[in-house]
């Protein structure tokens, strides 16, 4: 097996999601990966769902949304307000390729752990800052996380419902998204340290990541002068457009038709032709003028049908829809599985469990992955068994240490 980042090191001093999805993405391709934590202030996603929402006696590497952000890397905990500290934390950056971290700019740079400072150490090193608006300009030093960056970004000012209230997405989309954009950063600077034997220093704003995803209306301002309405489920351009519900409690189905021609399949595939000769629905501007009543003719046929059948149904017709899944529905999807898309992790208390690959690339001459079973790290285990092992400034493979 190809294994590109393999000799490697990732010195991921990020917390969270962003930065911590970036290393997950780097380990994945073969480098080694070393997660630092502060003494006074440990991972803040280490108890998020807990197996069976209890409490082992090593509960803190127990949280699966740690773990998900965090499988396959090394770990060590570092009390930077200390000399020692800092002087292991230099000792690590002396012998790494990558340094990541997501601070506020002055913090790093207060620990006397910045750029410049680590880069006397090794000049060809690579330091990637992910921070919420960047290392320059007057919001800098501002506070900033996922929650507030989607409306920072526009994000949630083009989301919600027609005379609603501005509305975030429930997964904190910019975290992800800058922790992809960040290892896209750091595998071109690779790139060109491979060719010229330089490293450099990569100034990512999370803040900046997300402006893509409202160039739209960026664009529809800057021409025309124009503000977009809040839509709910609805297109600009397309009709019908909607998440129409399905039999059982809370089980839905996206629709949506491009052209005439999808929404005269639409009709047939659903067992209503008349709906192509009512002049409410004849033609694009037609259906938008009408859409409530379209949606309504549209519920009253997926209301008594599985959501997943009525998926099926209309994407063999060629309807574009999908069915709204469940956690539970995907766990169990029979598309994902085929595709191998979840990799099973064992722990000695929870025994093995699905998780999801973070990258979701099928490449023909590699296989990411996070190496190595998910076992609570101790004093008793090697480093193969451990998830997050207590790293060190060589490049051998330590015994892993339990966590205090």
């Amino acid at each position: 097996m190809v294994v590109p980042l393999e000799g490697i090191r990732v010195l991921d001093a990020s917390n969270t999601y962003a930065g911590p999805t970036c290393a997950r993405v780097l380990s994945d391709l073969g480098a080694e990966a070393i997660h630092v934590e502060a003494m006074q202030r440990w991972e803040t996603v280490r108890m998020i769902v807990q197996p069976e929402n209890n409490l082992a006696e090593d509960y803190w590497n127990g949280g699966a949304y740690f773990m998900k952000r965090n499988l396959g890397k090394k770990g060590i905990t570092l009390d930077l307000k200390q000399p020692a500290g800092v002087a292991a934390f230099k000792a690590l950056a002396a012998k790494s390729d990558i340094i990541l971290e997501s601070f506020a700019p002055r913090v790093m740079r207060g620990f006397g752990l910045g750029y410049e400072d680590l880069r006397a150490l090794r000049p060809d090193i690579i330091y990637c800052s992910l921070s919420g608006y960047g290392q320059s300009g007057p919001y800098r030093d501002w506070i900033a996380y996922g929650m507030g960056l989607e409306p920072a970004s526009g994000i949630s000012q083009l989301t919600g419902y027609p005379g609603g209230a501005p509305m975030r997405s429930g997964i904190s989309l910019t975290d992800p998204l800058t922790g992809l954009a960040a290892a896209v950063a750091v595998l071109t600077a690779l790139r060109h340290r491979r060719r010229t034997g330089e490293g450099q220093y990569l100034d990512l704003s999370e803040h900046e990541a997300a402006l893509p995803l409202v160039a739209g209306a960026l664009l529809d301002y800057q021409m025309n002068g124009r503000v977009p309405e809040r839509r709910g489920n609805r297109s600009f351009t397309h009709a019908p457009q909607g998440v129409y519900p399905c039999a059982g409690d809370d089980e839905w189905i996206a629709i949506t038709c491009h052209d005439d021609a999808e929404w005269e399949r639409l009709c047939t595939a659903t067992g209503h032709p008349e709906w192509k000769d009512d002049e409410r629905f004849a033609g694009l501007l037609a259906r938008h003028a009408n859409h409530d009543a379209l949606d309504a003719a549209i519920a009253d046929w997926t209301r008594s049908r599985d959501k997943l059948d009525a998926m099926a149904l209309l994407q063999t017709a060629g309807v574009r829809a999908g069915a709204v899944l469940h956690a539970r529905d995907l766990l169990l999807n029979e598309h994902l599985s085929a595709r191998g898309h979840f990799e099973t992790i064992t722990r000695s208390d929870t025994g093995p469990k699905p998780f999801p690959r973070q990258l979701p690339v099928h490449f023909s001459k590699l296989t990411p992955a996070a190496r190595g079973p998910l076992l609570p790290a101790s004093a008793s285990t090697t480093t193969r068994s451990c998830a997050i092992s207590r790293a060190s400034a060589t490049r051998t493979s330590p015994s892993c240490a339990r966590r205090r």
